[in-house]
């Protein structure tokens, strides 16, 4: 059988991530986050590994769910995650507030969980009072670190901030030069590896092979199942830009931060962060529009889970505003979705295909 070197890719950095959890086994607390709009760098700090959770098609409910029917898919997730081999020997858990049922969610498992959960308040639109909601941060990471008796090392968030940006310095290279997969973006976004030894493994990519003719979309929405981009692969597109929650907006540079470390945390990862729970959407459009020009994207799959009301919501006002051919997907994190999905994406492909003949045609 033909090698894949996109999946070579995610395997070997697996692999890596494996070898790494086993060396520090019992040696270091695994704190799990739920949001990008934690910031890892303090984690690292505290001398911790942060563990990102993400959905998976392997949790499949057992009958009673802690968490109430109208929360989306990804929270009504959350409780059977916490039941598999990649999250049952967490030391705690931590978020920011970026929906009401994210908040739920982490309360629910701080009253079923026999580890401590918190959750920090974040600002719900731009321009708020930074040093509250800077505050509540630090409480929250220092009431997580004092029931795991953890001590922040200031050297240690130094260092951990200069590596975290030369990394995302280095992916948005090596994603421009076609180096690195969407399915490698999702692994490097959760990933619990350091971040000197992601750039070590960056490091050496070269570009993929990528057929010219593929339809380039754009990924956009909530947090993805892991099915999206191998469906599309599937149906022949191409994933060039990854903007939900586990691809390329975790690696954005962002402009003009403060120096001093817990103002940059708090800039970066929460005031600064594009994500449809705040508001205005205007920020989160014009990156959006940026990366279609840098993809030379051919068209948009947004898919927002069930429930998610920041996607949901967000939908029409993106379709409106991005002024590309735009497929609006709405379902859950189940098997049972695939079928659906997979042919609404071939028929959207399809379409594009047929526009982009068109073109050559009149050329």
């Amino acid at each position: 059988m033909k090698s894949n070197p996109r999946q070579n890719q995610v395997k070997d950095f697996t692999g890596l991530e494996s070898e790494y959890l086993e060396s520090i086994e019992g040696r270091r607390s695994l704190v799990g986050y739920l949001c990008m709009r934690t910031p890892v760098e303090l984690i690292e700090a505290y001398g911790a590994v942060p563990i990102r959770i993400v959905s998976s098609q392997v949790a499949v409910s057992s009958g009673f769910n802690p968490i109430r029917n109208d929360a989306c898919s990804f929270c009504k997730q959350v409780p059977e995650l916490m039941k598999l081999d990649s999250y049952k020997y967490l030391s705690g858990i931590i978020a920011g507030s970026c929906c009401d049922q994210m908040r739920r969610t982490v309360d629910v498992l701080n009253e079923t969980l026999d580890i401590p959960a918190i959750i920090y308040s974040a600002p719900r639109t731009y321009g708020q009072n930074a040093s509250f909601f800077l505050n509540e941060m630090k409480a929250a990471f220092a009431k997580l670190a004092d029931s795991l008796r953890l001590t922040i090392d200031e050297n240690e968030l130094h260092k951990a901030i200069k590596s975290r940006k030369q990394l995302r310095k280095l992916v948005n290279q090596k994603r421009y030069d076609g180096a690195i997969s969407a399915p490698l973006i999702h692994k490097l976004a959760g990933s619990c590896l350091p971040a000197e030894k992601i750039i070590e493994f960056l490091t050496g990519l070269k570009p993929l092979p990528v057929n010219s003719d593929s339809v380039r979309l754009m990924l956009f929405g909530s947090i993805p199942s892991g099915k999206e981009i191998l469906l599309i692969e599937e149906v022949g597109g191409y994933v060039a830009v990854d903007l939900t929650c586990l691809g390329d907006r975790v690696f954005e540079i962002k402009q003009n931060l403060p120096e001093e470390p817990f103002e940059f945390l708090y800039k970066h990862y929460i005031e600064h962060n594009n994500c449809p729970h705040r508001r205005s959407y205007a920020p989160l459009i014009d990156y959006a529009k940026q990366q279609i020009k840098r993809g030379a994207i051919d068209g948009i799959v947004y898919r927002s889970v069930k429930y998610c009301h920041p996607f949901g919501l967000a939908a029409k006002r993106f379709k409106e505003e991005l002024g590309m051919p735009f497929l609006e997907l709405d379902d859950d994190l189940t098997l049972q979705a695939t079928g659906s999905f997979r042919t609404r994406l071939g028929a959207f492909v399809e379409m594009l295909e047929a526009q982009k003949r068109r073109k050559v045609a009149q050329v």
